[in-house]
């Protein structure tokens, strides 16, 4: 799921960065009827909202990076771990006082 995010997350860094780059050119020839601060005011507006989706999906991709890694790490570690500590025998689930009064009583 966290890879899937990732990737998500990469393509649409490029998707706003091709749209925040495509806005200001076409602010720049943008032929409005009515008034020549329309044009300013919705490309200032676009670009702002492009740029918070940009700067919030940058965001996302630190945090899935840095989840993925942690998860990572602590399956890595919980693996070794639990291979290394397993009990060999059944005696070792005993306390260590019953242990003590099994052998105690098998020696007469």
């Amino acid at each position: 799921m966290n890879i899937a995010s990732a990737t998500i997350a990469l393509v649409g860094i490029v998707f706003l960065s091709i749209n925040l780059a495509v806005n200001i050119q076409s602010i720049k020839s943008c032929q409005s009827s009515k008034s020549p601060d329309l044009c300013i005011y919705m490309g200032s507006s676009s670009n702002g909202l492009v740029s918070l989706m940009l700067i919030l999906t940058l965001v996302e991709l630190c945090i899935t990076t840095s989840v993925s890694t942690m998860w990572c790490k602590a399956n890595c570690c919980n693996l070794r771990e639990a291979t290394s500590s397993t009990p060999s025998s059944v005696e070792s689930a005993m306390p260590p006082h019953e242990r003590n009064s099994e052998t105690m009583k098998i020696q007469p």
